[in-house]
């Protein structure tokens, strides 16, 4: 199976479904990773490329680049079309990409711009990043053996750890108690949730 994954900024999608890759990737799946931008607002763009290409080797992921500027992307054809040609390229039997209500307005672009390039592809999921709003997730993913994966490509993006804007609060901590309340609402002890645009109960088989 291939997996893509859509996310605005370097360790968008490692917080958001870092976990469920991590699970399906050790299953044999094949992990591809399509970065918007290059996260230059939050650090040294050459930075936080290395960082996540450190974050896809331990994922065994392909990483993209879409080539925006970090909180300017613009909702236009031109971002449309970049997600469909990755789509067309990679052929994925499921997508993964940030929530629409968002305080972030990358975040909340990207999931647009997504749900019309993915208007075909049979299973879309929406996650969560500390800045989502209003999420009410119905499907979920049990990663309580790789969540010392998920916190380790978390790790990878050194120059992040502490951005979290809640003083003495670091990335690691706010995933792993997203993923313990998770867990607890898919009553194991860690998880990661998702909102459904659609989902085909057969995707994986």
């Amino acid at each position: 199976m291939k997996i893509l994954g859509i996310g605005s900024h370097p360790d968008d999608l490692e917080f958001g479904c870092g976990g469920t890759f991590a699970k399906f990737s050790k299953a044999g799946h094949q992990i591809h990773m399509l970065i918007v931008t290059s996260g230059e607002i939050g650090g040294e763009p050459a930075v936080r490329r290395r960082e996540q290409e450190r974050s896809a080797r331990i994922l065994k992921a392909k990483t993209y680049w879409g080539g925006f500027r970090d909180t300017d992307i613009p909702l236009t054809r031109e971002l449309i079309q970049m997600l469909e040609r990755h789509i067309r390229d990679i052929k994925p039997n499921l997508i993964f990409t940030h929530h629409f209500d968002d305080t972030h307005q990358d975040h909340r672009k990207v999931s647009q711009a997504t749900t019309t390039a993915a208007r075909h592809v049979r299973n879309v999921l929406y996650f969560e990043v500390p800045s989502t709003l209003n999420f009410n997730p119905s499907v979920y993913v049990d990663i309580g053996t790789f969540l010392p994966r998920k916190l380790a490509v978390l790790k990878a993006h050194r120059s992040q750890v502490f951005q979290t804007k809640v003083p003495d609060l670091t990335i690691l901590e706010s995933a792993k108690s997203t993923a313990v309340f998770r867990g607890y609402q898919d009553r194991v002890k860690y998880a990661e949730a998702f909102v459904p645009m659609r989902l085909s109960l057969d995707f994986a088989a």
